[in-house]
């Protein structure tokens, strides 16, 4: 669905302001530079004969796991996604897509064997978003807006209690739209950290900025491990909510759309 202290709405601050994201990445060579963070997002849509082509990418297991979904969109979506994120660590790693290999971290987030390519990767309805750097732990969620739920129910519930004051603060045309900038970024965090919800939603807090911006990171019981953290909002099109969290400050962040 990343600093010490929370952005107030409409508040402009030295890190928030002349983010360093470029959406300049035109072909997929794999040529990823030091002090970068690559964004590659792509559109699932149904093509049968893309489908099959791309079922065969996966390995057994993925292909065993494909086949239990019951809703054929499901299906398409894990297909498309997983063969996606191959094609794209695959030319990272310099080999072919099938031969991409993952091993399971402790609380289950996949990583690469014998490389130090990090990677994350999130999809909703209709696109797919893979974040991948070296060396630094990387999360990325995509979110797209819906309007069936229950936007400040759901914040009282998972988010912190600044993050409740903002968001019941928002106009409330905008606060389906926000409920969902504040989710993606703490979900991109949580991702990034890959221990599961060893830590509880509410105890670290991010208030979304409008555009390409980056955010204010707060851990309430340690101020201190703030600063290891960029969290980056990004703009991905018309009815998503993204957001990028990565273990390191001073990161160049570039997008790109695959196929271009």
């Amino acid at each position: 669905m990343c600093c010490l202290r929370i952005v107030k709405p409409n508040h402009t601050s030295p890190t928030s302001s002349a983010a360093p994201i470029r959406s300049d990445l035109l072909s997929l060579d794999g040529v990823l530079a030091q002090g970068e963070v690559h964004v590659w997002h792509t559109e699932v849509t149904f093509q049968e004969n893309v489908v099959n082509t791309r079922f065969r990418i996966l390995d057994a297991a993925e292909q065993e796991r494909a086949s239990r979904f019951l809703v054929p969109a499901a299906r398409t979506q894990f297909v498309l996604s997983r063969s996606f994120l191959r094609i794209v660590l695959g030319r990272y790693l310099a080999i072919e897509p099938v031969d991409v290999r993952f091993r399971t971290a402790k609380h289950g987030k996949p990583e690469l064997a014998d490389s130090s390519l990090q990677f994350n990767l999130s999809h909703t309805e209709g696109i797919t978003v893979i974040a991948l750097c070296r060396d630094w732990r990387v999360g990325v969620d995509v979110e797209r807006i819906r309007e069936n739920l229950k936007p400040l129910e759901l914040a009282q519930r998972f988010f912190s209690k600044k993050e409740v004051d903002w968001l019941r603060a928002q106009p409330a045309a905008e606060r389906f739209s926000a409920f969902f900038a504040c989710w993606a970024a703490k979900e991109s965090y949580i991702k990034a950290l890959g221990d599961g919800l060893s830590m509880p939603l509410a105890d670290f807090g991010i208030i979304p900025l409008g555009g390409n911006k980056k955010l204010e990171l707060e851990i309430y019981a340690n101020p201190g491990a703030a600063r290891l953290w960029s969290v980056w909002q990004l703009d991905l099109g018309t009815g998503l909510r993204s957001a990028l969290a990565v273990e390191k400050e001073g990161c160049t962040i570039r997008i790109g759309q695959w196929p271009g």
